[in-house]
């Protein structure tokens, strides 16, 4: 399966690898990655977080959005998992 964004030159593809393990191939421009199925997933997931802090501070710094504390967002935000989904 492979899905093309075409304004930021990128391409995902999800496949399997020989040993029939799913892996995803992110390419960006002519460079390309690729990741186990949840390593994938826990990139993407670091990705939308620290996207949506950044959002987040931008949206603050204007006034938009009341200012919140360390701890508020520690118990707001979702959780993550660490590690390669082996209990690793």
């Amino acid at each position: 399966m492979v899905y093309k964004f075409k304004k930021q030159d990128m391409t995902v593809t999800f496949a399997f690898r020989d040993d029939r393990k799913r892996i995803v191939q992110l390419a960006l421009g002519s460079e390309m990655r690729t990741f186990e199925l949840e390593e994938f997933t826990d990139f993407w997931l670091t990705m939308i977080e620290e996207g949506r802090k950044a959002t987040s501070a931008y949206l603050e710094s204007l006034g938009w959005l009341p200012r919140h504390s360390d701890k508020d967002d520690r118990l707001a935000r979702p959780r993550i998992r660490e590690g390669k989904g082996d209990g690793s």
